[in-house]
């Protein structure tokens, strides 16, 4: 779902494009002086405050459905012996549970007695939980498609801002330059006083953008890790479980943005970052391309909202298609967990428990490579279809299917106990 202009356009300076034959009205035009200047920041930055608060709504959800119902669908699916393949789905709208259920049994004339007996358990078995398995699916189309929606939504908002960046740079050209503003002024504020604007709204935008992206990075961390749970790894799906935890924990330190008119030292360090920040996009190749392109076009604030209406679909950015692939392509998925690692900011509790899964997946790795028998280097079978590889971590082996994949599964757990930890806590966090 794209943002439209009902959502925030009460909120924003939307004016007159240059194309329309009236001059654009001032915004907030009842106020002047130092009551403008500090009311149009605020009223600009609360827009932006908007599309934040929506993202993260969503996100919030995302969470909740995937831990109450997401969690237990992957663990009942790898439980069932029937390959499944979860992946975005080729239009890029929806993500997609792929089971492998064979129409009818099939035998090869090499086959032994044994494959055989095992292809018809296989076949029988699938076919028994069809109406269970559809469920299960359903469940975990449902949760990871709104997840889908959240990132698509966010990275919507991030590359709108961008946009936005640039036009509030090309604002601060032409005042530099003596140009004519795109709107009368307010009695006793003045042109310096507009360019403070800008720039405090260009390091504005810049922070929140820094801030959908670290809520990004989370969603797409959800998603692989759910998607690690299926037949092309089989990883343990509880998994799911710590990630979904490490995401809330994060979210709950993450303070609200301040919407006032930055005062005093604060201010001071708002404008030398704009200032810094300003000089590096108007040097970059993708500003001086997309100025080259919009030369006829005279920019207001808060104008990128004529973007959000006319959008359709997802979002096509190098960033995003790089997203899909970790949730579409096909490798091994610990080089997958390792490239999404590369999105989540240090400092953060999601950015600790994927570096300690892959330091836990390459020992456990390391380990198997060297094991002569792989049963001698497991211990502690578990109902749930886990067991503890020696000192090596927490993973699944309900089936022999993911006993066979035990090289390619991801492991977040280093002792059983840690599971149950994180599962008393999640629930408590998610009632």
């Amino acid at each position: 779902m794209i943002l439209s202009r009902r959502q925030f356009g009460s909120a924003c300076l939307v004016l007159a494009s240059s194309c329309q034959p009236r001059a654009p009205e001032t915004p907030l035009a009842h106020l002047y002086g130092r009551d403008w200047v500090t009311g149009a920041y605020t009223h600009y930055a609360d827009a932006h405050r908007r599309v934040e608060g929506h993202a993260r709504d969503e996100s919030v959800t995302a969470r909740r459905v995937l831990a109450q119902q997401g969690v237990d669908a992957l663990a009942m699916l790898q439980r069932r012996e029937v390959p499944f393949w979860v992946r975005v789905s080729a239009d890029s709208q929806s993500f997609r549970v792929e089971r492998s259920v064979p129409e009818r049994l099939t035998f090869t004339a090499n086959m032994s007695a044994d494959e055989r007996n095992a292809a018809t358990r296989a076949w029988k078995l699938a076919r028994e939980h069809i109406q269970q398995d559809y469920e299960d699916v359903r469940a975990l189309d449902g949760a990871l498609g709104r997840l889908l929606a959240s990132v698509g939504e966010l990275r919507h908002a991030v590359d709108v801002g961008g946009i936005e960046q640039f036009r509030i740079c090309r604002q601060l050209t032409v005042l530099d330059e003596g140009g004519e503003l795109p709107f009368q002024l307010p009695y006793q504020v003045s042109r310096d006083d507009y360019r403070s604007i800008l720039l405090l709204l260009l390091d504005r935008l810049e922070t929140e953008g820094q801030r959908l992206e670290r809520l990004e990075s989370s969603l797409v961390a959800m998603g692989l890790t759910a998607r690690a749970a299926d037949s092309g790894s089989l990883s343990l799906s509880r998994n799911l479980e710590k990630v979904l935890l490490s995401v809330d924990q994060d979210a709950a330190n993450l303070e609200a943005a301040d919407t006032q008119y930055p005062e005093g030292e604060a201010q001071s360090a708002a404008m030398r970052r704009a200032l810094a920040l300003r000089a590096r996009i108007v040097a970059s190749p993708e500003y001086v391309a997309w100025l080259r392109a919009e030369r006829a076009a005279m920019d207001v604030i808060g104008q990128f909202l004529s973007i959000i209406d006319t959008a359709t679909g997802l979002p096509a950015s190098a960033l995003y298609r790089q997203i899909l692939g970790l949730w579409r392509g096909d490798g091994d998925y610990l080089d997958f967990l390792q490239l999404a690692m590369s999105m989540v900011p240090g400092g953060t509790a999601l950015r600790s428990t994927l570096d300690q899964a892959v330091d836990h997946t390459q020992r456990a790795r390391r380990m198997l490579r060297k094991a002569e028998q792989v049963s001698a280097t497991l211990r502690g079978a578990r109902e749930d279809g886990s067991a503890l590889l020696e000192q090596g971590g927490l993973l699944n082996v309900a089936t022999s299917k993911a006993q066979a994949l035990l090289p390619k599964q991801l492991v977040f757990y280093e002792q059983a106990e840690e599971a149950e930890r994180v599962r008393q806590e999640l629930r408590e966090r998610m009632r």
